[in-house]
């Protein structure tokens, strides 16, 4: 594993846990790098929410269907997980898989911003990071089905995933 890897790893953790995260040890099983949780009750989702998110570094040339099977096979590994009351009767669930790879394609770039899959009283939202340049890639658009929450999905990946957004969070922080 890369050093900056290594670095983008170690950030993640802290600031996951800043957002109530904790590590969850399945990731042999699932295929991936890191898994963490957070379940809280959210009155704007009208019950108890479990939130995913599910780290693998794949460092190049990762294709379109590649992610789309990845973010399915961790929405799956998810729903599996979770415990509670069923989905859409005081429970939702929202899974984040984040792909980390070194350079970006424009094919996986332009896959990421149309890929939209939709499950009742739960969200699979998928992101990319790319690791040279920092820059944060997920679906832009707010479908009509999706209205009241996908502000809130952009918003939770940008927060959880960007070293940016992490550096303004810092900031606004060491004012206080």
């Amino acid at each position: 594993m890369s050093d900056k890897l290594n670095k983008y790893y170690e950030l993640l953790n802290g600031w996951l846990k800043y957002y109530s995260f904790e590590e969850l040890n399945v990731n042999e099983q699932a295929g991936v790098d890191r898994v963490y949780k957070r379940s809280r009750v959210e009155a704007s989702k009208f019950g108890k929410v479990d939130c995913y998110v599910c780290v693998k570094n794949m460092p190049e040339g990762i294709t379109g269907n590649e992610l789309k099977e990845f973010s399915e096979n961790m929405f799956t590994m998810a729903n599996r997980n979770r415990s509670g009351a069923p989905l859409g009767f005081g429970a939702m669930m929202v899974v984040y898989p984040l792909i980390i790879t070194d350079n970006i394609t424009a094919e996986l770039a332009e896959f990421i911003k149309n890929y939209c899959p939709k499950h009742f009283a739960a969200a699979e939202f998928p992101s990319v990071l790319d690791l040279n340049s920092y820059n944060l890639y997920y679906y832009p658009n707010t479908p009509v089905w999706g209205f009241a929450y996908y502000s809130t999905y952009r918003s939770e990946t940008y927060n959880f995933f960007s070293p940016n957004a992490w550096e303004e969070v810092s900031k606004k922080l060491s004012l206080k």
